[in-house]
């Protein structure tokens, strides 16, 4: 029973470590970095969402639909040095409504699109959509890859 309270003991101790490390860290980078906006652009997709943060894997902040406008926004840190998000595609820091998140560069566009439910907005209402089927087909959309193969043939 001893060694069971000296174990919990050790892991409060490190649980409080890490989480006054988190809140530490997390008040010196907000206060380092300043954001200003780059411009706006229209999502080019049928649908597509903003992430928390730069990976399709990450949690979703909303879900957007075709010609959705969105403000790009750019990070400086106080040193003046841009900061620039990369993974497996180029991500852009937005702004889109009360949620900051990152949407994929190459579904980002500068001027309106042809979208296909402005194109055929009976078809398209006569789906009835929901919300939750809206959020799954743009998680369906997070999940293609898109591009040239590179494969020779």
């Amino acid at each position: 029973m001893g060694n069971y309270s000296v174990q919990m003991e050790s892991l409060m101790k490190r649980i409080l470590f890490f989480t006054l490390c988190l809140f530490s860290y997390s008040a010196i980078s907000a206060d380092a970095v300043k954001k200003s906006m780059i411009g706006v652009k229209y999502f080019s997709e049928m649908m597509g969402n903003v992430h928390q943060n730069p990976s399709r894997y990450s949690q979703v902040l909303t879900t957007i639909s075709c010609n959705h406008p969105v403000k790009v926004m750019k990070e400086v840190s106080k040193d003046g040095k841009e900061m620039i998000f990369f993974g497996e595609n180029n991500w852009n820091l937005v702004t889109v409504g009360p949620y900051e998140g990152y949407v994929m560069s190459d579904y980002l566009s500068d001027k309106k699109n042809e979208c296909f439910e402005e194109q055929y907005p009976k078809f398209f209402d006569g789906l009835n959509l929901d919300i939750n089927d809206l959020y799954y087909w743009a998680r369906l959309y997070d999940q293609y890859v898109q591009g040239k193969s590179k494969v020779r043939q």
